[in-house]
């Protein structure tokens, strides 16, 4: 980790610790104090010192404090003044080791200034945003600028509306969508024992259930699709002799899950209108482990991946893909282009959504409804009405993929088509 992030890291988690850059005074009537002056700050010192100790020393020596770089622990017990007569409140010492092996990050903070929970927390607030970095998926969905997204990014909006409404009336593939619902009761069911499958500390939620189980039924769907597209007529199995790359199956598939910042920032749990505060991060899993029977063994495994990734979207995550995407003033246009040459479906999560709550004199609405055809490998898990519990479904996908979702014994088990 580079000395100047852990340094820039240091300082801004100061911005939230004021008292650590506060001096220790004595007022008039004997009584000690921190005073925070703002034209007179108590800059706590950062120090970085080379060492030839090897980590593997270290390790090898079950980290005896024998073992430690000399002089590591900076300011021992008693923190006295420094060489220009200050106390600081804050110390930081790295000592990188010898080849870049590792760091020891020495630590010390005035007991006056904050206790032992204090201190924890400071030190968790002088992670770089790096110790949160994207995973390599999401940062692929929004780093892949090309040629297509440069330009799609320079033309003017109306230009763009306009391509895009263009691409979805003169595209060969005709996409078809459903509205399933799945009941309160077999959910419930499923989750049971998919749950049992998984580790006592993780605990799935009916969201994990069902986005291992769309990952699945379109994953399964995709690949069957494009194997009888490779043999659908005389041209396609030519095409597919000659340039098999075009039909064999993706080896991966990549589920764009999308989240929201709201309860995850502080401060903006209780927000509605905020602007779009929506990001997207990407489950990952190999096509091979997909397109197996599913079962709750099969479905414990992409849920508890997907109960892992929501999980990890913190702030500092979230600071960091909005940082990735404002390096480049295009990178808004690279998840738009990104399903066009991956096998991926875009899942969101409605279920939340009051859209039985709005009541205009004559009761709530009797069916909420999304449009009837939206661009492939899209779904919504959205709420059923009050009366009927339990999830909509909506699935919008090609023709030949959703057509094989309609024959996926074990989905339509758990669901009923609506439309």
């Amino acid at each position: 980790m580079p000395t100047d992030i852990l340094r820039e890291s240091f300082y801004l988690a100061l911005l939230e610790f004021p008292i650590l850059v506060g001096r220790l005074e004595i007022d008039s009537s004997g009584h000690a104090k921190v005073v925070v002056d703002r034209s007179n700050l108590n800059i706590p010192e950062f120090n970085e010192s080379l060492s030839n100790v090897h980590f593997r020393g270290l390790q090898a020596s079950k980290f005896s404090w024998d073992a430690l770089p000399e002089g590591a622990n900076s300011k021992g017990v008693v923190n006295t003044a420094n060489s220009r007569g200050d106390i600081k409140p804050a110390n930081v010492h790295a000592v990188r080791l010898l080849d870049n092996s590792g760091i020891v990050l020495y630590v010390s903070i005035a007991h006056y200034a904050v206790d032992g929970i204090g201190y924890c927390e400071f030190v968790s607030r002088c992670l770089p945003d790096d110790c949160k970095a994207l995973d390599a998926p999401t940062r692929e969905l929004i780093t892949g600028t090309g040629p297509l997204v440069r330009w799609l990014a320079w033309v003017s909006p109306k230009t763009r509306a306009k391509l895009f409404k263009a691409s979805f009336l003169l595209g060969s593939v005709s996409v078809k969508g459903h509205v399933f619902h799945i009941p309160t009761t077999r959910l419930a069911s499923l989750r049971a024992l998919v749950q049992e499958c998984v580790p006592s500390d993780v605990c799935l939620s009916n969201n994990d259930v069902l986005t291992a189980l769309l990952t699945m039924v379109v994953a399964q769907s995709e690949a069957e699709s494009k194997r009888e597209a490779a043999s659908a007529n005389y041209l396609s199995s030519l095409v597919s002799y000659l340039f098999p790359a075009m039909y064999e199956p993706d080896s991966r598939f990549v589920t764009q899950v999308v989240c929201d910042m709201r309860p995850r920032l502080p401060g903006l749990s209780a927000a509605r209108f905020t602007g779009n505060s929506a990001l997207t991060c990407c489950l990952t899993s190999s096509m091979e482990s997909l397109t197996c029977d599913i079962n709750e063994q099969s479905l414990a495994r992409v849920a508890k991946s997907a109960r892992q990734l929501v999980d990890g979207v913190v702030p500092q995550y979230i600071g960091q893909h909005i940082d990735t995407l404002h390096e480049d003033q295009t990178r808004f246009m690279c998840p738009s282009t990104y399903a066009v040459t991956k096998a991926t479906l875009l899942l969101t999560n409605q279920s939340r959504f009051p859209l039985y709550q709005a009541d205009f004199g004559n009761g709530i609405p009797t069916w909420v409804s999304p449009i009837q055809t939206f661009f492939p490998n899209f779904s919504s898990i959205l709420p059923a009405h009050p009366m009927a519990g339990g999830y909509a479904i909506y699935i919008s996908m090609a023709e030949r993929a959703m057509a094989r979702i309609l024959q996926n014994k074990f989905w339509m088990s758990m669901v009923d088509k609506v439309y």
